[in-house]
């Protein structure tokens, strides 16, 4: 068959077994949805490569395959891409067959060559990316794209005015006027607390929230938890994927690891070292329910600390292991703290392939729904949010623009928040009272005002926007949250009350049945 445009369009394009599992796996690590970002990169770093590519036969094929016109883009891409592995084939009149192979090849080289860099990178986002930059002398000529990031989804937040409406409606019930809140105003908190009760429409309101942050600011990465499944499918019926507006890489613990050095520090120092030590024992601490006696406390401090120092990519099965050791020089008998940090080491939750620079730059949505254990939902969520809050804090502060709008970095989301209120988290609190100044947005999502009982006074006074949906809340509640006042078993379904910060309470319809 003769090489021609249609003939490209129409091929399906495939590499082998094991380079398309690395292909999957540049997905992850890039932050991408769609297997031909990888792709391209992997030919382009082949055909950067003076010498052919050797045509092996023979070889497994996958079963996942990338259509031209997905391969290969359209118009001016399409030309370009052509050209350059025509090019180097060094013949003309390449037949689809002969061309179909030569992208096989570039493509297996080029993939295999990514992974060489990313190791020599230390499976490093940003680290990788400048290795790539050097090879292609980008810096050279001053063609980095802003941010020094060259995957689409890996880029950072903007220092744009981010108006997000409450819900798909967003109208006061009074006056049918707009409402909307400004996420990253001069001088406001971009934090958020979303209640109601089963089926009020909360989660629905929230992820039309998020969307119309990332279409307000295309590059902002998502870290989102999800305890019940509904952040990663179509919420409501109503189109809200918010993997796909995200473009995020949905990760099942433990059946998958999360590809996160969880315990990365910036310094070995006595001080970091000790200070990280107490933040994982308090974490540690929220998974025993009556938590750690002196001993036991005493005991996973040192733990931590000597798995820190000892380990430069320190992982939890090292704190377990020098935990162990600790209880057999004292003479400590086994017991519930050693018996809980067995039970989530029994399966690795984290592999230390990114460092959290490069994490929480792309989009995550960590799926933890009830069949997983207690005690591995706790750890996932307290020490990634650690990870979280020592990672913004590391920065400087976030750019602003002439009207005073803050750059956002990130958007952390925790459904089903109730799971870890009232437990004062430090990561949580800082994050929710620090990270603006750093471009953290942290939105939660929960059952009821009774949820944020066990928080103090100064947590709830740091939201930028707090919705209720009905609820049996007693009023007390409701008013210590939205105001003297506040009834929130009387509201139409699709209405809740809003109190944005330094204003009065709003009835606001936010959606309406369909």
């Amino acid at each position: 068959m003769n090489l021609t445009v249609d003939a490209i369009n129409r091929q399906n394009f495939w590499t082998d077994k094991e380079s398309a599992e690395l292909n999957e796996e540049f997905k992850r690590r890039l932050g991408v949805s769609g297997g031909n970002v990888p792709a391209r990169l992997a030919l382009a770093r082949s055909l950067s490569i003076d010498t052919p590519p050797e045509m092996q036969g023979g070889r497994e094929k996958t079963t996942k395959i990338i259509p031209g016109d997905t391969l290969f883009g359209t118009d001016e891409d399409f030309r370009a891409w052509v050209a350059l592995i025509v090019q180097s084939a060094g013949k003309e009149n390449l037949s689809i067959e002969e061309f179909t192979a030569l992208v096989d090849a570039h493509w297996r080289r080029g993939i295999h060559s990514l992974d060489e860099e990313w190791r020599k990178a230390n499976q490093d986002y940003s680290a990788f990316v400048q290795r790539l930059t050097d090879l292609a002398g980008l810096a050279k000529t001053g063609r980095i794209p802003e941010g020094g990031n060259l995957f689409p989804g890996a880029k950072t937040g903007m220092a744009v005015e981010i108006n997000v409406p409450v819900g798909e409606i967003s109208e006061d019930a009074l006056t049918q006027e707009r409402i909307s809140w400004v996420l990253n105003g001069a001088g406001g908190s971009p934090h958020s607390a979303i209640m109601g009760g089963v089926g009020s429409g909360k989660t629905r309101t929230a992820a039309a929230m998020l969307t119309s942050i990332r279409e307000q600011a295309s590059t902002v990465p998502l870290l989102a938890f999800d305890f019940k499944g509904d952040l990663s499918v179509d919420a409501a019926g109503k189109g809200y994927k918010l993997h796909e507006v995200f473009g995020a890489q949905v990760l099942k613990p433990p059946k998958q690891h999360i590809p996160l050095d969880v315990l990365a520090l910036p310094d070995r120092d006595e001080l970091t070292v000790s200070d990280a030590a107490l933040r994982f024992r308090d974490s540690f601490a929220q998974l025993m329910g009556r938590g750690l006696g002196t001993r036991q406390r005493q005991s996973v401090h040192e733990a931590a600390k000597q798995a820190l120092k000892s380990n430069s990519s320190c992982e939890l099965r090292h704190i377990r292991d020098a935990l162990s050791s600790i209880y057999e020089e004292r003479e400590m008998k086994e017991d519930g703290a050693t018996g809980t940090m067995q039970e989530i080491c029994e399966f690795p939750l984290f592999r230390p392939v990114q460092q959290p620079a490069s994490f929480f730059q792309q989009s995550w949505i960590i799926s933890l729904p009830p069949t997983v254990a207690s005690s591995r939902r706790a750890i996932v969520v307290n020490v990634i949010l650690d990870a979280l809050d020592r990672h913004l804090n590391s920065l400087p502060e976030s750019e602003t623009n002439a009207g005073g709008s803050r750059e956002v970095r990130i958007v952390c989301v925790v459904d089903e928040a109730h799971r870890i209120l009232g437990s004062k988290l430090p990561s949580l609190s800082n994050l929710i009272r620090m990270s603006r100044s750093k471009g953290g947005s942290i939105m939660l999502i929960s059952q009821s005002p009774d949820d944020f009982s066990g928080e103090d006074q100064d947590f709830l006074a740091e939201m930028g926007l707090v919705a209720s949906f009905t609820t049996n809340a007693p009023p007390r509640r409701a008013g210590r949250i939205l105001g003297k006042g506040a009834d929130l078993t009387k509201l139409k379904r699709g209405e809740c009350l809003v109190k944005l910060r330094d204003q009065s309470t709003r009835r606001v319809r936010a959606w309406t049945q369909s």
